[in-house]
């Protein structure tokens, strides 16, 4: 039996969060497809990525720098990589990441992105392979998703393997 697991933010808010998000995982092996949100607030006036991110998206919108928020980002997802003892290459990443924000990126774009690094990093964490959600989400020419083509897409692109993949 396949089992699908999804961990939200407040489970992928730190380094602490995510080493219990790994024991429940491995504590069944059916459990073989991750579903991961961006890391949420570790205490009450923390803030979350997701929120960051959209923060990032507004000062664009209006020729502000977000350079000092897209830091706590970047800085937040190197924090928990590190203290997990990961070596998950995300630096080139963020650094294309802000090179296409300031060539101009969407909103939805710009905060998949939370979820996408919090994938990235709880797959090396688990050792499972990270499946990135371009891979087999399918949408309509109406831009709506078309879910039995990736429903099929995502079944053939999981088959027979453990995958994380980002939840937004």
């Amino acid at each position: 039996m396949l089992k699908v697991l999804k961990f939200g933010g407040s489970s992928m808010a730190d380094a602490h969060q995510l080493e219990k998000v790994r024991s429940i995982v491995e504590a069944d092996p059916a459990r073989r497809v991750v579903v991961v949100s961006a890391a949420g607030k570790r205490f009450k006036d923390d803030h979350k990525i997701t929120d960051l991110l959209y923060l990032c998206h507004a000062h664009l919108q209006y020729g502000v720098s977000c350079d000092g928020i897209f830091d706590m980002v970047r800085s937040r997802y190197l924090e928990i990589r590190d203290e997990l003892g990961l070596s998950t290459p995300l630096e080139a990443e963020f650094d294309a990441l802000r090179a296409k924000m300031d060539k101009g990126i969407s909103a939805d774009e710009l905060v998949s992105r939370g979820e996408y690094f919090a994938a990235r990093i709880m797959a090396d964490c688990l050792g499972f392979d990270f499946l990135d959600s371009s891979l087999w989400l399918h949408f309509r020419m109406d831009g709506t998703v078309d879910q039995e083509a990736s429903y099929q897409a995502l079944i053939h692109a999981a088959s027979g393997r453990k995958v994380v993949i980002p939840g937004f």
